[in-house]
């Protein structure tokens, strides 16, 4: 009997509340499911920022690569009559073609690198060094500093690229 007597008094404590404390088990669940769905969506959403950030970065380095591959085809095609023509701003070779025998222009104004067609927008050259830019078939541009050869009209180094935004691309003329 003193079992029974027991028995009813804790369970008395445990299941006879006060009516402004029954009912506490289902908010604190929703709460707590609440906070775990909050916890795993934003877990989710660095992942997807971390893959986003992954693919941009490889995208930029691959942009960057083409336009590098640009600039080192423009300096191959540097070589040779086409040498002489670095002395002078890109604006200028038209009537600088006189002074450099057997140079042509065009060989320098544009190309083809791993089937993307390049084009130059603006060489700049001062005593060592010279400003190249350069835009892709797609309208994305570059900037390189090219170190030039002041005893011969030569290149001998290319800088890192500068990655620019996109330019409307340019109509052929």
């Amino acid at each position: 009997m003193l079992q029974l007597a027991t028995f009813q008094a804790l369970s008395c404590l445990l299941f006879c509340r006060p009516r402004s404390q029954a009912g506490f088990i289902l908010p604190l669940a929703l709460t707590a499911s609440a906070v775990l769905l909050l916890g795993s969506a934003s877990v989710h959403t660095l992942s997807l920022q971390k893959r986003l950030r992954i693919h941009s970065l490889s995208q930029r380095e691959q942009v960057a690569d083409q336009l590098r591959s640009a600039a080192q085809a423009f300096v191959v095609a540097t070589r040779g009559p086409e040498a002489c023509l670095l002395q002078w701003p890109s604006l200028d070779w038209p009537s600088a073609v006189h002074a450099c025998n057997g140079s042509d222009p065009s060989r320098l104004s544009g190309g083809v690198v791993a089937e993307m067609p390049w084009s130059l927008l603006d060489w700049k050259p001062s005593i060592e060094s010279g400003q190249l830019r350069l835009q892709l078939a797609d309208g994305r541009t570059g900037n390189f500093r090219l170190s030039l050869d002041p005893s011969a009209a030569s290149v001998f180094g290319i800088s890192e690229v500068q990655l620019q935004g996109r330019v409307p691309q340019l109509e052929a003329e």
